[in-house]
């Protein structure tokens, strides 16, 4: 779509009238709350096809009154990073942040958190085929006594018989035998549904 390419809009507001939805668009290069931008567009979706019709405004973008958005600099995004990799809380990371006189709001700060975490770690979500996959990879008894593995797994896809999602998996370490009595030795089983 042309208006994701351009990387300088979002949506603005949407009006629903009896030939169709008009959804308009604003210029992202400006605060939200502030002084506007003066190009717009906005996407027309008539009710009688199946078609999208992009109309632009004619005004060019002028960002001179206006106040740009408050991005937060190179520097502050070092200092996170490190921060970060201290393994500190968010509350000890914005302190800190404001104490060295970086003008960063907790939401801003979070949302990048976030961002970092993605980036370093990858997602924080499994998928079930991705978590069968791991389930077959440590299926196999290792060497190590500390090291975890699968004794048992069970995935079935929401076309099987009862048309849900659900995975049941049973690990356990080699050497936990040896710290528990044999009277209260148990293993964990997670069961999600």
């Amino acid at each position: 779509m042309a208006i994701k390419q351009e990387k300088q809009w979002s949506r603005y507001y949407t009006n629903r009238g009896y030939d169709g939805i008009k959804v308009h668009y604003r210029c992202n290069q400006v605060q939200f709350r502030g002084k506007q931008c003066n190009a717009a567009l906005y996407l027309h979706y008539p009710n009688d096809t199946d078609e999208v019709v992009l109309f632009r405004g004619a005004n060019e973008h002028d960002h001179t009154n206006s106040i740009h958005r408050k991005v937060f600099p190179e520097e502050a995004k070092e200092n996170i990073e490190e921060l970060f990799d201290l393994r500190l809380k968010l509350k000890k990371i914005h302190q800190v942040l404001q104490d060295k006189i970086f003008r960063i709001t907790f939401n801003q700060l979070k949302n990048y958190l976030v961002r970092l975490r993605k980036k370093k770690f990858g997602p924080s979500t499994l998928s079930l085929g991705e978590l069968e996959s791991l389930c077959i990879e440590k299926y196999t008894v290792p060497q190590a006594d500390d090291e975890p593995f699968v004794l048992s797994y069970n995935v079935t896809y929401e076309d099987d018989d009862d048309d849900d999602n659900k995975f049941r998996f049973l690990y356990r370490r080699k050497g936990y035998g040896k710290f528990l009595p044999r009277q209260h030795g148990y293993m964990l089983t997670l069961l999600i549904n």
